[in-house]
């Protein structure tokens, strides 16, 4: 079923380049989060923007500004054609310039559209993780670089993961990175009183310490592994708590058992899905970002920006923002054994996190603001469509 909310007629505003965001959905994730931040972003002088959900649309669509029309597919499980289809009429109806698609199942659909309706759209794919070992199947492989084939261009949201891209054999020339960046204006810190106060909220002590973790329930994020060292740690240290932000995802039911299971859950506050998340941050010590496969975590950029020190695997992306022991932690975190000696090392020194908090905060404003991502992103679409027109002449 295809479902659409579009703009008032009057709103294409004549030379504005038309994007089209294609996702797999818009349910909370950071990909997710970081469209949404550059489709309000862009200069609507400059950009209009649309989004076309492969499968279903998500709560992040409540936060897309006034005049972004949401297109969703409803596309069935398994490849269907029908929908690549619908998405080229979409391109021809809604005179689409450029067609950003995120990760493989919607470049697989863009690279079909670009081509059903005549290549008049260019196609921009993001890539926004590593590439797991279930992506990295022959038949995969080719479909990934088949669509990189029908692109304008490529872009990674961090070297490191460009340079991972390259290594399994993508071609180097056509990526190019754009750094995620985060609201420094929105995620900020808050004085000692405000943090005593929110914690008070969700049954937190003013004196307890924090440690949280952000993000859906999958695997590679490793929250079991982190309620894992928690465990470890919890008996010698009655002060520690654990704060669990997100929900949704195929471990749910899992994790939630786990928590539940817990001899420490009373310990153990979760949150559930927070469509703002920013005062979580404010709660805790120290936010464990313990995932081996990231791009350029939003998560750990908001939690710095809000001055809150972040412990990470040292996955690509992670090693760009991270200097350890100056504005945040890098360790190997694969086990919970490794997760608990990390944290028991770092978390009881309050000292050590205040001063690892202030330069974080610096970091996120002074080399990941989202002001410098939408400028990236903004130039790279003028240069793409530049590019078709100097080719249709």
């Amino acid at each position: 079923m295809n479902a659409t909310i579009s703009p008032s007629p009057g709103e294409a505003a004549a030379g504005r380049i038309h994007i089209l965001q294609l996702v797999t959905s818009l349910e909370p994730g950071g990909l997710e989060n970081g469209v949404v931040n550059l489709a309000n972003g862009l200069d609507p002088a400059r950009f209009r923007t649309s989004v076309a959900c492969l499968e279903r649309v998500g709560d992040f669509a409540g936060r897309l500004g006034e005049g972004i029309g949401v297109t969703c597919l409803g596309k069935a499980p398994g490849f269907r054609f029908s929908a690549a289809r619908m998405l080229a009429r979409t391109v021809r109806s809604e005179s689409i310039d450029i067609i950003h698609s995120h990760n493989l199942g919607p470049l697989i659909y863009g690279a079909l559209a670009s081509v059903l309706a005549g290549g008049r759209a260019v196609l921009l794919q993001g890539e926004h993780g590593q590439l797991r070992p279930d992506e990295m199947t022959a038949k995969r492989k080719w479909l990934r670089q088949a669509g990189y084939g029908v692109c304008g261009g490529v872009h990674a949201v961090s070297g490191g993961l460009r340079d991972d891209l390259v290594s399994h054999g993508f071609p180097g020339t056509k990526i190019r990175v754009i750094l995620n960046g985060v609201d420094c204006a929105r995620f900020t810190p808050v004085s000692d009183e405000r943090r005593a106060a929110l914690r008070g909220d969700w049954g937190l002590c003013g004196d307890s310490i924090v440690v949280g973790i952000v993000g859906r329930f999958v695997a590679l994020k490793g929250h079991e592994r982190l309620i894992g060292a928690f465990e470890q740690l919890a008996p010698d240290h009655p002060r520690l708590r654990l704060l669990i932000v997100g929900d949704h995802g195929p471990e749910r039911e899992r994790i939630l058992g786990r928590i539940k299971g817990s001899a420490f859950a009373d310990r153990i506050a979760w949150s559930g899905y927070q469509p703002e998340t920013v005062d979580f941050y404010r709660m805790m010590d120290l936010l464990v970002v313990p995932s081996e496969s990231e791009g350029l975590s939003n998560v750990m950029l908001e939690s710095m920006a809000c001055g809150i020190p972040c412990l990470a695997h040292p996955a690509c992306g992670a090693s760009e923002v991270i200097a350890d022991g100056e504005n945040g932690l890098l360790r190997d975190m694969s086990t919970s054994q490794g997760l608990a000696s990390a944290l028991g090392g770092i978390a009881f020194n309050p000292s050590l996190l205040g001063d690892l908090g202030v330069a974080a905060r610096q970091t996120a404003v002074e080399r990941f603001s989202l002001a410098a991502m939408i400028a990236g992103y903004a130039s790279l679409y003028e240069e793409l469509v530049r590019d078709k027109r100097a080719l249709a002449h």
